[in-house]
């Protein structure tokens, strides 16, 4: 079956390395042997951000080891860790000035611990170089293991995001060395180990999901404890991707985010090109300030 076309609504401009400010970024991440998920995973709002200076920077590597059918992330052998990266990563927030951080990982299932203790000394050094960033991280599963949980909540961000991506019909097809229960189960046992913690979760419509089963997924994040749920269009990376099955238009993301509100969901972000740094900083504001 031909694949559906990209509408002009979700098309945007690639960032050139004659814009000062995403000069500046690219620098500092080659200056620090970064990587982010931006250029990994090929974000549609990478120019934005860019230019913006701001990025999610991707820790432990840029190959993962599994294999999702809709990422772009490469898929193979990690290399080791790098010790130096969590204090690199502090290095560069401080030279962009950033005030809220983002920070990914590749799945690291290879790891004893999974790489939640790489992400606690990310957060240290952060906590320790640039005290008044805001930090948000977004984590793998970690299989599920309740220590490599714990070494996060030891340091913890400011946001834990951990996303389940797409509902559960469609794990088999998606991602189909995770599991849908784990990635519930993790953000409900982080709410419930610190009740203050502001929680997050997103997904992707266009994979041949149902509004029934839509709804369903927003009344599981909701009973998980997640305050903030983002939820984009999926566009396929590659041929050799996850076809598109449907592209919403903006007034069904507006409905979509109406029954995800129905559903309990407070801080619902639902837009065609959201991903999970989408309105990051704006929305973590707006929880902080209605909680004083």
């Amino acid at each position: 079956m031909d694949r559906l076309r990209l509408p002009d609504y979700l098309k945007r401009p690639i960032v050139t390395s004659d814009e000062p400010s995403a000069k500046k970024v690219r620098e500092l991440l080659k200056k620090y042997n970064l990587n982010t998920v931006c250029d990994g995973a090929r974000c549609p709002n990478k120019c934005e951000c860019y230019t913006n200076l701001t990025a999610t920077f991707m820790i432990l590597g840029k190959t993962c080891t599994r294999n999702c059918a809709f990422c772009n992330i490469s898929q193979c052998t990690p290399l080791g860790v790098d010790e130096d990266e969590p204090l690199n990563v502090a290095r560069a927030i401080c030279e962009l000035g950033l005030k809220y951080a983002v920070i990914t990982s590749v799945t690291r299932d290879d790891l004893d611990d999974y790489g939640a203790n790489h992400f606690a000394k990310t957060v240290f050094q952060i906590r320790k170089l640039a005290p008044d960033a805001k930090i948000e991280i977004l984590t793998p599963d970690f299989c599920g293991s309740i220590e490599s949980l714990h070494k996060i909540i030891d340091y913890p961000p400011d946001v834990f995001n951990h996303n389940i991506e797409t509902v559960p019909r469609l794990y088999k097809t998606a991602r189909q060395m995770a599991d849908y229960d784990t990635s519930l189960n993790v953000l409900k046992y982080m709410k419930e180990a610190k009740s203050d913690l502001i929680t997050k979760t997103g997904i992707m419509v266009g994979l041949g999901e149902t509004r029934d089963e839509l709804y369903q997924t927003f009344c599981d994040v909701k009973n998980a404890g997640v305050d903030i749920l983002t939820c984009g269009q999926y566009i396929a990376p590659s041929k050799n991707h996850l076809k598109v099955e449907k592209y919403y238009t903006t007034d069904e993301f507006s409905e979509l985010e109406k029954l995800a509100k129905d559903a309990g969901i407070k801080y619902p972000i639902f837009a065609p090109l959201a991903r999970s740094s989408y309105k990051a900083a704006q929305t973590y504001e707006q929880i902080v300030n209605s909680r004083n």
